[in-house]
């Protein structure tokens, strides 16, 4: 109460007053301290505690970690979340894990930086290797190195004695609080030397694994190389010199080798066949050069432009790969090294594989060709005879697919030599084979032991097979010719007409105007009724062919419909 002038006032705190507020201070600090460490224990405490509940829910299977099953899974995550919280709360050091800066990008966007960063999947394979040492990629077998094998050792040991501490604490407490005794070291070293021993088979087991997904992806990247090389040389030099450069056409032959084993590998939609040669592509491009040059004559009265789309297909579904080849040429880390994942891989190759069966079958042999080729405008010619049958292909109405078995089969009875290939590889059985003399060519005889009048002789002959019909086959076309020639008498317009008249009895039965009772009408009905027979024979006896051959003509002929709109 007794103030002192403000001019006689001291400018500090006396000296009583400095040792009250430096105490004061000291007391503040050592209680936030004291705070601070049993806020940190607490964390401990409360780390190790969940860490012990997660470890009740650990799942098993047969006395395995149960890592499968989506319950079994999600514990599995939580339990290694709570070890990576339980390890930092306990202020433990993490291993050593630079060597993540040699993974891949794909394998280091997994990982965050440095950390422990503790993976299912690391673990599960840690704990199965004993039992299954061989990684699968590919339908290959790699087996791990022994180094490999013996870091995951280390890991299953290191897991387990984690794994015995925490349920003896179970045991001794039947809860997640500290027993009596609490040994903190043991869990300490536990949980070091599990730390260590995941970073030395993290690292162990990541990097052969990029090594066998590198091996795993090389069918691809050779098929790189060789797409390169055929890119590079299509710059230098011209589709003329490229037909007669010996390096194009071997690079060309290996390129489709490496889509060929590819398929095999990676094309689990389809067959996956490796055995499509690279000649359905010379094939398919020598067609497509023929039409596009105007010498598109495979035969008198054949015309290869009814197969031209199948060309195109097979040329269009080649390039294809090789534009995709091209589009990964620099990415193919970020190829998935099963290559059955890859999604658009496997479209091209299933279309490839789709595309090259039809031209290994159609056009890659040439007396196959010629039966396809003489098919088609046959089949084009009856849906201008009987425009129902149009109606109904435009509809894709069923009963068309029991009316073209009957107008193939008419086709090959009236010219069998043009039908005979394609047709005997649907019915193989109801055919047969015969020895044929060919002409050998002109040949002069010598004169020592022969008069002047037998000084020459005309043509030498060689011995050939070719097929032909069977008997049963034989008699169905006796008959056919048989019909015919009843029909082009009855009719004012011979052969033709009665041609077109079978067509129309077999897209929709008997004409009024060929009554039943007359020989005509009475040979078709035979006729017809013993082609039915037949018709099912032929969709029936490997159905899967005579699909995919009716396909094709159905194709070929809408084809070559959308190209006489253009024309």
């Amino acid at each position: 109460r007794n103030h002192r002038p403000s001019h006689l006032e001291s400018t500090g705190p006396e000296p009583s007053s400095a040792r009250v507020l430096m105490a004061i201070l000291r007391s503040r600090s050592m209680h936030d301290l004291n705070c601070e460490g049993a806020a940190t224990l607490l964390r401990e405490r409360s780390a190790i505690g969940l860490l012990v509940t997660l470890r009740q829910r650990l799942q098993e299977d047969g006395g395995r970690l149960d890592t499968q099953s989506e319950k079994g899974l999600e514990a599995c995550s939580r339990f290694l979340r709570a070890l990576e919280d339980t390890s930092q709360a306990m202020g433990l050091d993490p291993a050593e894990r630079g060597y993540r800066v040699a993974f891949s990008a794909n394998y280091q966007a997994l990982f965050d930086g440095e950390s422990r960063s503790y993976r299912v999947d690391i673990l599960e394979a840690a704990t199965s290797l004993n039992q299954h040492p061989v990684i699968w990629a590919n339908g290959e077998g790699y087996e791990l190195s022994d180094d490999a094998m013996c870091r995951a050792e280390i890991l299953r040991e290191a897991w387990t004695d984690v794994c015995a501490i925490l349920d003896e604490w179970i045991v001794a407490t039947g809860s997640p609080r500290l027993p009596p005794g609490f040994d903190r070291s043991r869990l300490d070293a536990s949980l070091t030397a599990l730390d260590t021993a995941w970073a030395g088979f993290e690292c162990a087991y990541i990097t052969e694994l990029m090594k066998v997904q590198e091996h795993a992806r090389r069918l691809v990247a050779q098929a790189v190389d060789c797409e390169s090389s055929l890119s590079a040389m299509e710059l230098k030099f011209s589709k003329e010199e490229l037909v007669e450069m010996a390096a194009y056409q071997a690079e060309k032959r290996s390129l489709v080798a490496c889509i060929a084993r590819l398929n095999a590998v990676a094309n689990f939609q389809r067959k996956g066949r490796d055995d499509l040669p690279v000649g359905i592509l010379d094939a398919a491009v020598d067609l497509l050069d023929r039409c596009e040059e105007g010498d598109a004559s495979v035969a008198p009265g054949l015309n290869l432009d009814a197969a031209r789309g199948l060309a195109a297909n097979v040329v269009d579904a080649f390039e294809e790969l090789r534009d995709y080849l091209h589009e990964i040429q620099h990415h193919l880390d970020l190829l998935h090294p099963q290559l059955c994942q890859n999604q658009r891989l496997v479209a091209r190759l299933v279309r490839w594989e789709e595309t090259w069966e039809v031209g290994a079958r159609y056009i890659h042999h040439e007396d196959v060709l010629r039966s396809l080729c003489y098919l088609v405008p046959q089949l084009q010619h009856a849906c201008a005879v009987a425009p129902a049958l149009n109606d109904m292909r435009e509809d894709c109405d069923a009963e068309l697919f029991m009316i073209l078995p009957r107008i193939v089969l008419l086709c090959l009875l009236r010219e069998p030599g043009k039908a005979i290939e394609l047709i005997r590889r649907l019915m193989p059985h109801r055919f047969m084979q015969r020895m044929v003399p060919s002409v050998a060519g002109h040949r002069r005889l010598p004169r020592s032991n022969s008069s002047p009048d037998l000084s020459s002789a005309g043509e030498f002959s060689k011995v050939e097979v070719q097929p032909c019909f069977g008997p049963e086959l034989q008699a169905l076309m006796e008959k056919h010719w048989r019909t015919e020639v009843l029909l082009s008498r009855a009719g004012p317009s011979g052969e033709s007409s009665a041609w077109d008249s079978l067509i129309r009895h077999a897209v929709g039965g008997m004409e009024a105007k060929d009554p039943a009772n007359t020989a005509a009408g009475i040979a078709v009905n035979e006729l017809m009724h013993e082609l039915e027979g037949w018709s099912m024979e032929l969709q029936r006896h490997s159905p899967e062919d005579w699909n995919e051959c009716i396909n094709v003509l159905m194709q070929c002929m809408a084809q070559a419909k959308i190209a006489g709109r253009g024309r």
